[in-house]
């Protein structure tokens, strides 16, 4: 799969099988994420990996419905920001970077066949206060997205176009 087919057959994956995620396609996924641009190359992105079922159903049981999909989940990723190693921490770049992780993780994912769904944490300040306790993170270690990855149970992939002329400015707004 190319980059641009895997961009665009990119969709948020809710169900999946019990089929297990290899160690080795894990670590192709981390390294994807942690592949990314940040400012400075400061890197201030972290991951938590889970595969803990117990865990998972607890960060599920702590944060709502919308973060079913951990529950089924064979991995779980917590993509989190260290602010005390990013570059211009009050500015948010922790935020940047790690969201860019993030979608690197997602996008990896997808080209292995591995289905995604990005689960906010960050700036709902309750999730980010729950995970904190659940994941034993210090103040300065911010989750900012829960990934939970598996296999899909529908595994149909499509093209989407999702370009929209109206939301493109040229030379001015």
């Amino acid at each position: 799969m190319d980059a641009i087919e895997c961009i665009l057959s990119r969709k948020s994956v809710r169900e999946f099988s019990n089929k297990e995620i290899s160690e080795q396609d894990l670590k192709t996924v981390l390294t994807a994420g942690m592949s990314g641009p940040s400012a400075l190359n400061m890197r201030p992105f972290e991951f938590i990996v889970t595969r803990n079922k117990e865990q998972l159903e607890k960060i599920y049981t702590e944060n709502g419905i919308y973060y079913a999909p951990i529950q089924q989940a064979n991995v779980g990723i917590i993509v989190c920001g260290d602010s005390d190693k990013a570059y211009l921490a009050k500015d948010g770049y922790w935020l940047i970077d790690s969201s860019i992780a993030a979608q690197n993780i997602i996008l990896a994912a997808n080209a292995l066949g591995i289905g995604s769904v990005w689960l906010g944490a960050y700036p709902e300040k309750q999730k980010c206060l729950s995970l904190q306790k659940i994941l034993s993170l210090s103040s300065h270690v911010i989750p900012v997205a829960v990934i939970a990855l598996g296999y899909p149970l529908d595994d149909k992939r499509e093209i989407r176009d999702l370009y929209e002329e109206e939301k493109i400015h040229r030379d001015t707004w």
